[in-house]
């Protein structure tokens, strides 16, 4: 069976928009066949206008016909159905993309000191080391000088 969609078929003239919402099979064109229309949506009034059919709407859910992101939304703030549409990605402000950055040199910073700190702790241990294995030797030698 052909994967349905409840979404969105543009209607009206330039620059004024209205939209149909139809059932249409997912590779249909935009404006192009569809199934059934299960309501009207209308941005350009003022409030906007949205007229849905919550009984034909919600029976082409149950038979599979999934809503289109656009749709989906418009649905839930209509109270059609009770599934929350998915979060739209945000573009994060400039404010926070320099927090970021911050917070991303700050971290490299700690990192690249607590390297250094390791690298000279162990440097010191190595030279600690090296010292009293010198003063070993120096001690044998000079036990055996002694001799």
């Amino acid at each position: 069976m052909p994967v349905l969609r409840i979404r969105l078929r543009r209607t009206g003239q330039k620059h004024q928009p209205s939209y149909r919402i139809v059932v249409a099979h997912k590779e249909t064109k935009r404006d192009g066949g569809f199934l059934e229309i299960v309501g009207h949506y209308n941005p350009t009034t003022n409030p906007r206008t949205l007229e849905v059919n919550a009984e034909r709407t919600q029976y082409w859910i149950s038979v599979g016909a999934q809503p289109s992101e656009t749709v989906a939304r418009l649905l839930f703030s209509a109270g059609v159905t009770t599934i929350e549409p998915k979060k739209r990605a945000t573009v994060p402000t400039k404010a926070e993309r320099e927090a970021t950055e911050a917070a991303k040199k700050a971290h490299i910073e700690s990192v690249k000191a607590k390297k250094e700190a390791e690298a000279a702790a162990v440097k010191a241990a190595a030279e600690a080391s090296a010292a009293a294995e010198k003063a070993v030797a120096e001690a044998a030698t000079a036990d055996a000088g002694s001799n």
